[in-house]
């Protein structure tokens, strides 16, 4: 493992002048073996083993599950808990300012992100995933156990918010490398034949993590009185990733690289194949990058209203109380998880466009029938959630797909995490502040109809741009120095 962890310079190489994708592969091809032939323009390549070992393959999906879980725990957890940390963390003379601040720092963690993507996605290209997701994995939870530990306002005053903003520059940082990378992980990992039913158990943990803040937040609800929320009981929530990120610690410190990634060290082991994985990227897989920014833009608003928007409006304009919309998020989410890895095996068994474009259908179809429903009582409101949160995180199993079959594996991690989280930062980030704009100045269903109008333009990205499954060349870099005529 030694040639892992090499000084970073050792990554530039010839520039390259053409696509490194495999020709593609038919669904029969992809079940048979889980390989594809070399295009002749390639200079290597390595199909992803079919008959990789299923206890190595579960291993690495509790592995990159983890992290997201995490990820997406804390970020429900905050927004959930956004008027107590406004209350103990900001001053009081105005508490709109105070909540108005609390949400300016949930969305710094989504600004930061890019950021994060570039450096994780540099180390996970140079020196290897795992190194890349243990880092973030430390981060992660350890930013969010340290808001459980952070004394309030009342305390150390203006230290109190600055300390809250260095947590959640640290969470959304560590967030810019993570789900792209436990992405790369699951599905480098994984035979052709296998990716999207390996892939959609890291989309499971994403919803079990929105899933299990809510439950955290109803139960702390539920079972203590105000005073003693305020007091400590906000605290108990963020503590709780001390220990998910120790067992994510340990899960990914027995990691092994894939095979595909040993081949692309052992391409590019050389001084004369040293270059920066983002400048390369940029270079020679442009257009698959905004094929991807394309897709998550849309995922990620869509989500981010179910995520970030969708308790307020339950509460504020349908009329729910607090408890029974957070009962209806918990258990439309459980049952999304259950129909998730559903969704996943069927990808694997029809092509990717079909398997997207008929996501993107769906979305552009059930949006306005859920906004609907929400007013028809509980369980109408679960069955709109249960349905739409299934549509819209199977949509992440594209992404994954997409971060493996778009590009090359030397500048993959990079590739796949920039615009991912770029996309995620302009689109996800913004999603809340839009449709709550939207619903005071429009109406209550204009979300619904900025969702359905995002929605087409994916169907689009989906039969033109989303490629069928394929395998990737190890590097990519051919020899396009000029030559005398």
């Amino acid at each position: 493992m030694d040639e892992l962890f090499r000084p970073l310079s050792f990554i530039r190489g010839p520039a390259m002048k053409n696509r490194f994708a495999l020709a593609p592969m038919t669904n029969k091809q992809s079940a048979d073996d889980g390989t594809a032939s070399i295009g002749d323009a390639l200079t290597t390549s390595v199909a992803t083993p079919a008959l990789t070992d299923k206890r190595k393959r579960r291993k690495v999906a509790r592995a990159g599950a983890v992290g997201n879980f995490i990820e997406f725990f804390d970020f429900t957890l905050y927004g959930f808990f956004a008027v107590t940390i406004a209350a103990l963390f900001f001053p009081q003379e105005s508490p709109t300012a105070a909540l108005l601040s609390t949400f300016a720092l949930f969305g710094v963690a989504f600004f930061i992100r890019p950021v994060g993507a570039i450096v994780f996605g540099h180390i996970g290209d140079r020196i290897g995933r795992k190194r890349a997701l243990v880092v973030a994995v430390i981060l992660m939870s350890g930013s969010t156990t340290a808001i459980g530990a952070l004394p309030t306002y009342e305390t150390v005053g203006i230290l109190a918010p600055v300390m809250l903003l260095l947590c959640r520059l640290t969470q959304g940082f560590s967030a810019g490398g993570e789900l792209t990378g436990a992405m790369v992980l699951v599905v480098e990992h994984s035979p052709v034949k296998e990716r999207g039913r390996n892939a959609s158990w890291v989309i499971a943990s994403i919803v079990s993590g929105v899933a299990g803040a809510s439950l955290v937040a109803l139960l702390v609800s539920f079972s203590m009185s105000s005073d003693q929320l305020l007091d400590w009981g906000w605290r108990i929530p963020f503590l709780i990733a001390a220990p998910l990120g120790l067992a994510g610690l340990i899960l990914r410190l027995n990691l092994e690289e894939s095979d595909a990634y040993k081949s692309a060290v052992q391409e590019m082991d050389g001084p004369e194949n040293a270059r920066t994985p983002l400048a390369q990227a940029f270079k020679t897989v442009k257009q698959e990058m905004l094929t991807l920014f394309g897709w998550v833009a849309v995922q990620s608003f869509a989500g981010d209203i179910l995520v970030g928007f969708m308790l307020t409006y339950l509460v504020t304009r349908v009329g729910y109380a607090m408890a029974e919309a957070l009962l209806i998020i918990v258990i439309g989410h459980v049952i999304a998880i259950a129909f998730i890895p559903v969704l996943g095996r069927w990808a694997d068994r029809v092509s990717r466009k079909c398997f997207a474009a008929a996501l993107a259908g769906a979305l552009a179809i059930w949006t306005l029938p859920a906004f609907l429903l929400l007013s028809r009582g509980m369980v109408a409101a679960v069955v709109a959630i249960a349905v739409y949160a299934t549509i819209n995180y199977s949509m992440m199993t594209v992404q994954a797909f997409a971060v493996v079959e778009l590009f090359p594996v030397d500048v993959r991690y990079t590739a796949s995490a920039f615009p991912f989280q770029l996309a995620y930062a302009l689109f996800g980030g913004s999603a809340p502040f839009v449709a709550t704009w939207l619903v005071s100045n429009v109406s209550d269903l204009t979300p619904a109809y900025a969702i359905v109008v995002l929605a087409l333009p994916a169907l689009w990205l989906a039969w033109s741009a989303i490629p069928n499954a394929r395998e990737m060349a190890v590097v990519s870099f051919l020899d396009t120095e000029p030559t005398d005529d």
